[in-house]
């Protein structure tokens, strides 16, 4: 994907999040709500990765137990289980495995899904399927893949506020997006010294991981350069760590700290230790309303740097 393509892609994120809650809003015939007791998320590469992100968001904010599972389907799938198979291509084999043995386990089955085998397979069943945009791919996929179930959950009486934690987060992604049109300068100067070094990413609690998990899948799967997630340091050893690393590469290491509202407390020490370890460190702050619109706002500002990068290399 080029500079351009990825930019475009990241202009339409907002109104793709917004679509995506309404489709799974007018989603007919789902399970019943009545004995539903937990809820097992199916789904591997980028829906396991979104079904992490909603089982941290349903810690804080659901009413059952909601587990991210990937390709398997636990013993404890059955009738009172609501499971959710999350697969933006349809296309994953071990996902569909895993939703037929939920199938079999007589769980209430809900696909989120752009088509493939899995929406063939949950037609044929009539299982209820809410669509998601083929055409969203890795750079804004993220975002829409976890806004539908978000809504399904919500609606189902198994989550709170997220309807409003949604609307949060479109409003969030147009204001960076924005803020980006008129300010690239903390991006392109990240993208002018990551070229030849190795990128380590650190951030903390549950939003920072999967954000730290984002920004390396972009800076080297789609900029090109190498990149590795380490956790945010609670004292001199995680330190060191980070400088070994660094020390062994030809060209160093760039650090890039993600801060958001909801890391764990004590933290400021750690992170006071970095000052001196590193030659380049570049911090970048989340902004907006909850723990969803803090990620996907960290999320974009990740895609907008494979951006700047690919444009360095000719994308």
């Amino acid at each position: 994907m080029s500079a351009e393509e990825l930019l475009e892609a990241l202009r339409h994120l907002p109104d793709q999040v917004r679509d995506a809650a309404v489709a799974a809003a007018d989603v007919d015939e789902l399970p019943e709500r009545d004995g539903i007791t937990q809820v097992a998320i199916l789904g591997v590469g980028g829906g396991r990765v979104a079904a992490d992100v909603i089982e941290a968001i349903g810690e804080i904010r659901g009413s059952v137990p909601i587990v991210a599972t990937g390709a398997r389907c636990p013993a404890w799938v059955g009738p009172s289980t609501l499971a959710i198979a999350l697969s933006p291509s349809g296309d994953e084999r071990a996902t569909l495995a895993a939703v037929e043995v939920a199938r079999d386990a007589e769980a209430r089955l809900v696909a989120v899904t752009s088509g493939g085998a899995l929406r063939e397979q949950c037609v044929e069943w009539g299982v209820p399927i809410v669509p998601v945009d083929p055409e969203a791919g890795p750079a804004v996929g993220l975002g829409v893949s976890i806004v539908p179930v978000l809504v399904l959950l919500e609606r189902l009486g198994l989550a709170q506020g997220m309807s409003r934690a949604i609307s949060g987060v479109a409003e969030q992604l147009a204001t960076r997006h924005a803020a980006l049109d008129d300010d690239l300068a903390a991006i392109e100067a990240l993208a002018d010294v990551l070229l030849g070094r190795v990128a380590i990413v650190t951030g903390a609690g549950a939003m920072g991981k999967h954000a730290a998990r984002r920004w390396v899948q972009e800076i080297d799967r789609v900029g090109g350069v190498a990149a590795v997630r380490r956790r945010l340091p609670t004292g001199p050893a995680d330190v060191e760590t980070g400088v070994r690393l660094s020390d062994a590469t030809v060209n160093g290491a760039v650090l890039i700290v993600l801060r958001h509202d909801f890391e764990p407390d004590g933290l400021d020490g750690g992170v006071a230790l970095l000052d001196g370890a590193f030659d380049e460190i570049h911090t970048f702050v989340a902004e907006g309303d909850g723990p969803l619109a803090q990620l996907l706002d960290l999320v974009l500002l990740a895609d907008a740097i494979a951006a700047a990068l690919v444009r360095r290399t000719g994308g």
